[in-house]
């Protein structure tokens, strides 16, 4: 009765912080669907078959996920092993942990968990950046044989020297254990199975989300499903103009689109964005294998006026210079950039230099070069 005490004890805590989830896990009108997934433990020499159970609600949109591990690696058959339940958000992020009835786990020399031990082992699996990220097994369970009988060969504390904060004393090989199963591979298991689970109408939610994790994985299942709409587009656009972090992502996502939906989203992306929203923009279009009409390309050139950055102006002139040489247009909006800074105007001539001018353009670029030609 004692160890039913400690365990009741230790998960008021949990049970106080977790209640929405625990409520969820018990509300029978979700559907519960088991996954085999393959895992490479880091601390197993092969790979671990275990069953991930994904919890959808009734919209069948996935709400979190458990799976039940082993608490250690027993790597000398010296140590108790204890089903422990590990519970995740649908992004993957670890939630919490659960035992079975009556279940303690164990410290080194058959020393039991006390309740600060369980609450500080939540703590340290919720920890991403966890000293155990980038620790080997061997750190923890092998001694170097200079050292003496007292040094615990279980859990390796005195050989990791972590802080006290990051491990149960006793129990660094537990820690281990389950901070690389909350944490390691099953957390990609779980993005992909929940972009998998959502409609084309819940990832067009998950594109709005505020956390970026629902954005990545909306991106990635749009271009597994070939999604490739003007819809879905348009959303993309309209949040990575608030928010040019994510900028690269729906680059991936864009530039595998039809070419009229790709050139329609990059001049609302150079238009109404940023000075990096419009270097990534012109980037992508550098890059762009199918043609470009020389009309879009052309507009592009329009707002050379507005623009004061020389990397900025240096891109475009390399984009025309690939994809629009001699467009009478683009000449018309470079000349006026001889007038303006002096390292644009440099770019601008070198560029005009390459292009078929008019004798007015021609005669405008010599007073230029007689003008700067010790600068040039």
């Amino acid at each position: 009765m004692q160890n039913l005490k400690i365990v009741n004890w230790y998960l008021i805590p949990l049970l106080v912080i977790f209640n929405s989830i625990i409520s969820v896990e018990k509300n029978t009108n979700f559907k519960e669907i088991k996954h085999e997934v393959t895992i490479q433990h880091p601390g197993e020499k092969e790979p671990i078959i275990s069953t991930l159970v994904e919890v959808q609600n009734s919209d069948g949109l996935p709400i979190h996920y458990y799976m039940d591990v082993k608490s250690v690696i027993c790597l000398a058959e010296v140590c108790k092993v204890i089903p422990v339940t590990i519970f995740w958000n649908a992004i993957g992020e670890y939630q919490h942990y659960k035992l079975q009835k009556e279940a303690t786990l164990e410290k080194y020399e058959a020393d039991k968990f006390e309740s600060e031990d369980y609450t500080k082992l939540h703590s340290i699996l919720s920890n991403k950046n966890s000293p155990f990220k980038d620790v080997y097994i061997d750190e923890i369970w092998t001694v170097p044989s200079s050292l003496n009988d007292d040094v615990d060969a279980i859990s390796g504390e005195t050989i990791l020297e972590l802080d006290e904060k990051d491990t149960v004393k006793g129990a660094a090989l537990t820690c281990y254990t389950l901070w690389h199963w909350a944490n390691g591979e099953i957390i990609q298991h779980i993005k992909n199975t929940t972009g998998n689970s959502a409609s084309n109408a819940q990832l067009k939610q998950f594109i709005t989300h505020e956390n970026k994790t629902f954005f990545n994985i909306a991106i990635k299942e749009l271009k597994q499903r070939k999604l490739y709409t003007m819809v879905f587009a348009t959303v993309i656009v309209k949040r990575v103009l608030k928010n040019k972090t994510d900028l690269k992502t729906a680059l991936s996502y864009i530039e595998t689109t039809p070419t009229e939906i790709y050139l329609t989203s990059l001049s609302e992306v150079f238009t109404n964005g940023e000075k990096e929203h419009r270097l990534q923009a012109i980037h992508s279009l550098k890059q762009y294998d199918s043609i470009i009409p020389t009309s879009y390309l052309d507009k592009l050139t329009a707002t050379f006026s507005s623009i004061q950055s020389y990397q900025e102006i240096t891109l475009l002139l390399e984009l025309m210079e690939k994809k629009n040489s001699n467009s009478t247009t683009i000449i018309k909006n470079t000349i006026p950039l001889l007038n303006g800074n002096f390292l644009i105007a440099r770019r601008a001539y070198w560029f005009l230099k390459t292009q078929t001018l008019t004798n007015e353009q021609s005669s405008i670029l010599n007073k230029f070069y007689k003008k700067n030609k010790e600068k040039l």
